[in-house]
């Protein structure tokens, strides 16, 4: 086949709102030996996506990665079927259908030698530093593609890895997280809190959210959270989880929305000795944590920190997906073409709970 040179491709040239998406046509990066070109079903719409197209992470430079500069190509989940492959590439014939690699490790990295491969340095992060999944097309190395179970849809495939991969490290190894134990999570309408409550639900834990949208109550019930405090008074959330805990505080809470207050809130809400983890991010109004050394001795508490998933907490959430343990809900569909529209949902809707994705071809 004679190979494309170009795709249909949303890029960001300037920080700005939804209006600096510009859609257009773009240079596809050359095959190469150990290329693989793939033609996007479905790529996927973050909170991470609306920071750096907003400018919100200008300057952030993580341990080993290089700074994200523009022009940017946003999207860092993405699922289609091969087109084409380089001579050398071994894994993949055209006609595989395939899932981005959303938390690349470096092979040849010490973090990766001390079993943290999703520390290491020295690789390039689709979506970050990268080209992203905002395009019908997309080209990349073998390495960075996995196969999609057979009897598993384009579209939950592309939208798993990311949340259900951090959400499984986060819990099985950074909480260790147990049957009969208690969890706190703010944030939990997205992507990031859907796979947090599936996941501790199927650990054997029992899950509270918070919210100050009521519209979203219902949406996250069918999640599986078990106690959903509505109300935008921390002091108020706070005692409700105390009480729904007959009194003890939850034996962990995780925030992602990266609010001082809530944060705050879930520090309050706190057994003895339990855990927090600020799992954001970055927080809004930059500053101090909102704990004090008090908290610390007072509680016994632990503060927990991650950043990713690795190669195996990937391949465990495509084999849960694979055995129809886990999925995602899908709350909105758009063309590529649409992707301003997309940001704009997901930064205004105060009722939308589950992912937003752009649909290749369109």
């Amino acid at each position: 086949m004679t190979l494309p040179t170009t795709t249909k491709a949303v890029r960001v040239f300037e920080h700005g709102g939804p209006e600096a998406l510009v859609y257009g046509d773009h240079p596809l990066e050359p095959l190469g030996p150990a290329g693989v070109l793939v033609q996007v079903d479905t790529a996927s719409v973050s909170g991470w996506d609306l920071k750096y197209r907003s400018g919100a992470l200008s300057g952030t430079v993580k341990p080993g990665r290089r700074p994200v500069t523009l022009p940017q190509q946003l999207g860092r989940e993405a699922a289609g079927v091969v087109l084409a492959t380089g001579p050398a590439v071994t894994r993949f014939v055209p006609g595989d259908r395939v899932v981005a690699v959303v938390h690349p490790e470096n092979p040849h990295s010490s973090e990766t030698y001390r079993g943290l491969g999703n520390l290491s340095g020295g690789i390039d992060i689709p979506g970050h530093q990268a080209l992203g999944a905002y395009a019908d097309l997309l080209v990349r190395d073998e390495a960075l593609w996995l196969p999609v179970p057979d009897g598993v849809d384009l579209e939950q495939a592309a939208t798993v890895l990311w949340p259900y991969g951090t959400a499984h490290r986060l819990l099985r190894d950074r909480l260790r997280i147990g049957l009969g134990q208690t969890l706190l999570i703010t944030g939990a309408s997205g992507g990031m809190g859907e796979a947090t409550i599936r996941l501790a639900r199927l650990a054997g834990a029992d899950v509270a959210v918070t919210t100050r949208h009521a519209g979203k109550a219902a949406g996250l019930r069918n999640l599986g959270a078990e106690f959903v405090v509505v109300t935008d008074d921390p002091a108020t959330a706070a005692a409700q989880i105390r009480d729904w805990t007959g009194g003890r505080g939850v034996d962990h809470a995780i925030d992602y929305t990266g609010d001082p207050t809530l944060i705050r809130m879930c520090v309050d809400s706190l057994r003895l000795g339990g855990n927090l983890c600020p799992a954001s991010g970055n927080q809004r109004s930059p500053g101090p944590l909102p704990v004090h050394a008090s908290d610390l001795s007072r509680l016994e508490m632990s503060v927990i920190g991650v950043r990713g998933a690795r190669h195996a907490d990937a391949l465990a959430v495509l084999d849960l997906l694979a055995r129809g343990r886990i999925g995602v809900t899908i709350a909105a569909r758009f063309p590529l073409s649409q992707a301003a529209a997309a940001h704009a949902l997901l930064e205004q809707a105060t009722d939308l709970v589950g992912r937003v994705v752009l649909k290749g071809g369109a």
